[in-house]
């Protein structure tokens, strides 16, 4: 089988995959306050596979190290969320989750060659990076791979079913 047919196969699978398991969360909502956190779990791990991928560990420990606080937190509603969600399947679908997460940003970079794919890393950990950490949520927010979580806040799943 010639590589670009192996790549695409692949990458179809992976999408298969991705689709399947964002439509087990995809009838979950979050407060407010949660989705925000989701948000910005989704940015650090996109940061963690560019990091990865493009040998920008150093710029990745920046972006840590400065939204440390932020960080930690979000992490901690993030298992909050899937602990109070799943009850004793908690830790296992936050497993998933993040798996999926880190799947979709992989999908993302085969989409792009790899050097466009770095540079453009490179531009959103200059962005991310310049962020005051007060502004983390809303810069998440803005990002464009955050509906990758699958996950809705309540008030608009709750003004989306109004519109209905």
């Amino acid at each position: 089988m010639k590589p670009n047919r192996v790549a695409r196969l692949v990458l179809v699978a992976a999408a298969v995959q991705l689709a399947a398991g964002n439509a087990a969360w995809a009838g979950i909502c979050a407060s407010p306050t949660e989705k925000a956190a989701f948000d910005s779990r989704v940015l650090q791990n996109e940061l963690m596979v560019a990091a990865l991928t493009c040998g920008e560990a150093a710029r990745y420990n920046v972006f840590v190290t400065k939204f440390q606080p932020e960080l930690t937190a979000h992490g901690k509603m993030v298992k909050s969320y899937f602990d109070r969600t799943y009850g004793k399947r908690g830790e296992h679908e936050l497993n998933q989750f993040m798996t999926r997460l880190a799947n979709a940003a992989t999908m993302r970079r085969m989409q792009m060659s790899m050097h466009d794919y770095c540079v453009s890393a490179v531009g959103l950990f200059n962005a991310a990076t310049s962020v005051e950490p007060t502004n983390l949520v809303a810069f998440a927010s803005q990002t464009t791979f955050v509906s990758n979580s699958g996950i809705q806040s309540c008030a608009v799943q709750a003004a989306r079913e109004d519109n209905e």
